[in-house]
């Protein structure tokens, strides 16, 4: 995994969702960029095999369990990374959750809708609203928030999710600016996860085949030159976007 020969030396960064398949590749490029890193999931098992592996391959990093939709788990988040490194530098909102659903609008099950806005939306809120004070005292920040080729597509809650999180980019960039933070976001298409494989029709696929100039499922490794770009100084003058990386699956915008 080459790591864009980007420095992050010094710089301590949160993942959310990083006992996963992307949150785990995500750790892993900011660890090889030199960036101490707090491995966070609502899954401690998985949060602590992502910091035992990288680790033990001289990294430094520490697991957390959190749950995003607790503004009083979130909180508790930042409060230790601070304890454990001394600040926070990088946030990646990448935990999402998503469940297949083939119901119509009238046969919606609300409870699922709710969850869905819960995690996808109201999560990186809250994460974004713990670390805040750091990154503001700081003068600096870098927040990465993770939207989804589904949000340019009838992808029910989850898609709507998604698209609500890039209008929430925008918002927070605007906000958070003035005090040297940038927020940005980055939407994958269709990725070979355990997560996507679950919820993608088999059918799916072929479809992305044939209108995906490139492979139409990508690795979660494709995402991180975007993720390296968005969390060092290369893109000290980029806020408020959302860079598609989806083989040119979605060629125009909304």
């Amino acid at each position: 995994m080459s790591n864009f020969n980007v420095d992050l030396s010094g710089r301590v960064a949160i993942v959310t969702g990083a006992g996963g398949g992307l949150g785990s590749v995500f750790s892993e490029a900011l660890v090889k960029a030199g960036a101490r890193v707090v491995a966070a999931d609502y899954n401690s098992d998985a949060a602590e095999t992502t910091a035992a592996r990288l680790n033990s391959a001289n990294g430094s990093v520490r697991s957390f369990k959190v749950d995003v939709t607790s503004t009083d788990e979130t909180e508790a988040l930042a409060d230790f990374a601070r304890d454990a490194f001394g600040g926070i530098d990088i946030l990646v909102n990448t935990a999402a959750f998503m469940e297949p659903v083939t119901q119509p609008l009238l046969q919606y099950p609300m409870d699922l809708w709710r969850r869905t806005l819960d995690v996808n939306l109201s999560g990186p809120l809250n994460c974004i609203r713990a670390v805040a004070p750091t990154m503001i005292e700081r003068g600096h920040g870098r927040i990465i928030n993770i939207s989804s080729g589904g949000a340019y597509s009838s992808a029910h809650a989850y898609g709507v999710s998604k698209l609500a999180l890039q209008g929430l980019t925008s918002w927070l960039a605007t906000e958070l600016g003035p005090n040297g933070i940038t927020v940005n976001a980055i939407a994958p298409g269709a990725l070979n996860t355990a997560q996507g494989d679950k919820a993608r029709p088999p059918q799916y696929v072929e479809m992305l085949r044939a209108v995906t100039p490139l492979k139409p499922l990508g690795e979660p490794e494709d995402l991180i030159g975007a993720l390296l770009f968005l969390a060092s100084d290369a893109s000290s003058w980029t806020t408020g976007q959302t860079v598609r990386v989806d083989g040119g699956w979605i060629k125009s915008a909304l």
